[in-house]
């Protein structure tokens, strides 16, 4: 799956101390879609980083290391392009001209892809996504299809599982553990074991 997730804003809370502490139905587009589809009360969620977040860590990444990039071609100035100095700065300028890039990649991610959360009620799951939140009802989850890390380091790692319906909606839910469970994924997993549906 190319499905990529950015660090989940939950990260480190567990998803297990109860319902959800926020508003009683979530932010009022996802509370009326809850409403109209008779989902029942709201019992947590699961919020992704946010574009406000993502702008702020991409421009200051951006920013910081366009500067650091700056100021290294300021030391070596007076020695020998042979010298350990122009080695040692040219090492960290590809490092930090690297960490730029993806400080820009990062920052235009966050304006196209907008904030994302998952909000898990008693009748299924809402998407929040850019273009509006998105309803799938339990019966109508086809399959929960696993999604795998594929960056360096993190290759086959489990990253979130994907929600497919009939219709071709579907959105994935990032995987937080805490102490090796993540019971918001943990709920999702039994209501559609539950139904016999698949879960790859």
């Amino acid at each position: 799956m190319s499905e990529r997730f950015e660090r989940p804003e939950t990260a480190g809370v567990p998803a297990s101390a109860g319902a959800y502490s926020g508003a009683a139905t979530g932010p009022e587009d996802v509370g009326r879609l809850a409403a109209q589809r008779g989902f029942g009360r709201l019992i947590d969620v699961r919020r992704e980083i946010s574009m406000t977040g993502a702008l702020v860590m991409g421009i200051g990444t951006a920013v910081g290391s366009g500067v650091a990039m700056w100021l290294l071609s300021l030391i070596p100035g007076a020695t020998s392009m042979f010298s350990w100095v122009h080695s040692v700065a040219r090492i960290f300028a590809l490092v930090f001209f690297f960490a730029m890039v993806w400080g820009i990649v990062m920052a235009v991610r966050g304006l196209l892809v907008g904030s994302r959360a998952c909000f898990l009620f008693e009748g299924g799951l809402i998407a929040k996504r850019r273009t509006g939140p998105v309803a799938v009802a339990w019966p109508e989850i086809t399959a929960l299809k696993t999604v795998y890390r594929r960056n360096q380091g993190n290759e086959g790692k489990v990253a979130g599982y994907r929600v497919e319906t009939p219709n071709g909606t579907a959105f994935a839910v990032p995987l937080v553990l805490v102490d090796g469970r993540d019971a918001f994924i943990d709920r999702i997993v039994g209501h559609v074991r539950a139904l016999g549906r698949p879960i790859e």
